[in-house]
């Protein structure tokens, strides 16, 4: 790697320190749920302009999205860098997305003066409403990443820990319909819709005690309104957590088999949707991951340890249509959990502003490696197949 261009990202970064911590504090005191991001999205994408980045705003029609392009105009490798800036209800940025904002942010400036020198181009995509609507699902089967040749971005954690593993996700509602009657002067012209509904849910509840490594729970969210009426219709709601989208397909065979079942029984029909979006797992590119760590480690960032997450995120999405990675940069709380008030708060410290930092410098740093050397990126996208074939 030239080392000069390597001291020039680090300069880079520093530079545009002031600004980072200002956004990253801007949205703090400005939190937005997702599909509602719109001061952050109109803060991020005038910022990225006036830095002379060319920005599309509304990718697929998804509001506030946007991707921020720097081409050299010469050949070379396309880095991508994805951003989330949605807030938590009632707790603002206690998932630190203001830091998932700003980091790989900073890491588009660096670069953006890289491939003035080696080519390329560098490419910074707004990926709202990551809790509720995971639109960096959509962004992925869409063939919105298909022209990068990486994809990375960083997380704010309690703790370090180099990208790994999340867990695939699925919402499913089941519908059961039957026969409404009266239930004193003719419950046998009635089918219960409730009764197919409850075999249903016993039925789930003992066959997911074989299953390894998955979470599975669900609510009912209708079962008749008035006790003197038989039920026409009954639902229930599941949230399904299991290690490859693999695991999720066999779980969905085996809600039809057991909504089959619980229908054969009762004389209902049945019905099974998605009532919420789905996260695909993170399929870690370990040759980039590598690099990342590296890199983080060689700035002051600390051991990287491997430790797989239980959580979902739609960078799972994108890990599989694209090298990707997703390290999570401690804040130094390990007492403390993501998803609270506490958390946002340690976003807008000292501990804040070295993981924006730290994170830019080694997503630079990470993306330099990859410009300057060809067979390195052959090596990744060589991996990346193959953990496709495993998929």
């Amino acid at each position: 790697m030239d080392i000069k261009l390597k001291e020039k990202m680090i300069e880079v970064v520093e530079q545009n320190m002031e600004e980072l911590t200002s956004i990253r504090t801007y949205l703090y005191e400005n939190p937005e749920i997702g599909g509602e991001e719109e001061k952050a999205s109109a803060l991020l994408t005038k910022t990225m302009e006036e830095h002379g980045f060319d920005v599309t705003r509304n990718i697929l029609d998804i509001p506030y999205s946007f991707q921020a392009v720097y081409d050299s105009g010469r050949p070379g490798p396309s880095i991508g860098l994805t951003c989330e800036y949605d807030a938590l209800p009632t707790m603002g940025h206690g998932c630190g997305h203001n830091i998932i904002a700003t980091a790989p942010m900073g890491a588009a400036f660096a670069l953006q003066e890289a491939v003035k020198e080696t080519g390329g181009k560098v490419i910074l995509f707004g990926t709202p409403a990551e809790e509720c609507f995971v639109t960096k699902a959509p962004m992925a089967e869409n063939g919105v990443f298909d022209q990068v040749d990486v994809a990375m971005t960083i997380h704010p954690s309690p703790v370090n820990m180099s990208s790994g593993k999340t867990t695939a996700l699925d919402a499913w509602q089941v519908e059961f319909y039957g026969k409404a009657s009266h239930a004193g002067a003719a419950p046998e012209d009635g089918i219960n819709a409730l009764d197919a509904a409850v075999h249903f849910y016993s039925l789930i509840g003992f066959e997911k005690q074989y299953l390894k490594n998955t979470n599975i729970y669900g609510v009912f969210v209708d079962g008749g309104e008035k006790c003197s009426m038989i039920p026409a219709h009954a639902s229930v709601k599941y949230l399904v957590r299991a290690s490859s989208m693999k695991d999720i397909r066999k779980i969905r065979d085996l809600f039809e088999r057991c909504a089959q079942a619980a229908c054969a029984a009762v004389g209902t029909t049945y019905k099974i949707w998605n009532n919420e979006p789905g996260n695909k797992d993170m399929v870690t590119n370990r040759t980039l991951a590598d690099i990342f760590d590296k890199h983080y480690m060689a700035i002051g960032g600390g051991e990287m340890p491997h430790i797989d997450s239980t959580g979902s995120t739609d960078m799972g999405d994108v890990s599989q249509v694209v090298p990707a990675i997703h390290p999570w940069i401690g804040l130094g709380c390990p007492d403390l959990q993501l998803h609270t008030n506490e958390f946002a708060d340690v976003t807008v410290t000292e501990a804040g502003d070295r993981a924006i930092r730290l994170g830019a410098e080694a997503l630079a740093l990470t993306g330099l490696e990859i410009l300057c050397d060809p067979e390195l990126l052959a090596v990744i996208k060589a991996e990346f197949d193959e953990s496709m074939k495993n998929n």
